[in-house]
């Protein structure tokens, strides 16, 4: 199924969106940035962004899967180690097998997306879904197949140019109104399929430390995510 991140499907890279090698390198110049990544145990380590053959930082997975995780960046895990992302450390906690289909930068139009497809796949227990940015939106070209997912401050993607997107950015009710019916629609697929879901709004993560970007929460952040996922699950 086409994606955002299709074209990682097997890949392993050590540099990730925001989590890039320029950055690294820029924050390590300043001192408090340097003592920062210092503490937090940045300085000098790998991450390694492992993706499975459906393009999703997760291993490979089947219908044994127990817990299905979606998202963006928040899920993904943009700047911590694999392990370190709340879906690993929730099935450290739980015992659960748990896949991971988070994608950076993506939007709950692309949650949607993945729902109608994985969760009749797979048939989980638990279906958790970590809300993005309502301001995201996305579009999709069928020749040849692209997922794009457009946020309101990308001015290089040609069309956030467009009038009628141009429009939906500027009216928040457009972007309130496309949260509901995506987290309607999302609810309405766990029911078809007796699963059942737990959603967590964007503005609900904790923010206790940092990843390797300094932008995305660390794993302090999403072991408490994870426990909150567990209390939710009992």
């Amino acid at each position: 199924m086409i994606h955002n991140y299709s074209m990682h499907a097997n890949k392993s890279l050590y540099w990730d969106t925001s989590d890039n090698e320029a950055l690294y390198l820029k924050n390590i110049k300043e001192p408090k940035r340097y003592k920062q990544l210092s503490n937090l145990g940045f300085l000098d380590t790998q991450i390694h962004y492992k993706y499975n053959s459906h393009g999703f930082r997760t291993d490979e997975f089947d219908d044994s899967v127990e817990v299905v995780c979606f998202g963006c960046s928040f899920t993904m895990g943009t700047g911590i180690h694999a392990e370190d992302t709340w879906p690993s450390q929730f099935e450290h906690k739980t015992g659960l097998k748990t896949a991971n289909l988070g994608l950076a930068g993506s939007s709950n139009d692309t949650v949607f997306r993945l729902a109608g497809h994985y969760l009749h796949l797979l048939k989980p227990k638990y279906a958790i879904w970590v809300q993005t940015d309502m301001s995201r939106i996305e579009i999709l070209e069928d020749s040849p197949s692209i997922s794009l997912n457009i946020l309101p401050t990308d001015m290089h993607n040609p069309y956030a140019k467009d009038e009628f997107i141009k429009t939906w950015f500027s009216v928040d009710s457009n972007q309130q109104l496309q949260l509901q019916k995506n987290t309607l629609a999302f609810q309405m697929l766990c029911s078809l399929e007796n699963i059942i879901p737990i959603i967590i709004p964007r503005n609900e993560v904790p923010f206790l430390d940092y990843s390797r970007d300094l932008m995305h929460p660390g794993r302090l952040s999403y072991e408490k995510l994870a426990e909150t996922m567990v209390d939710r699950c009992t």
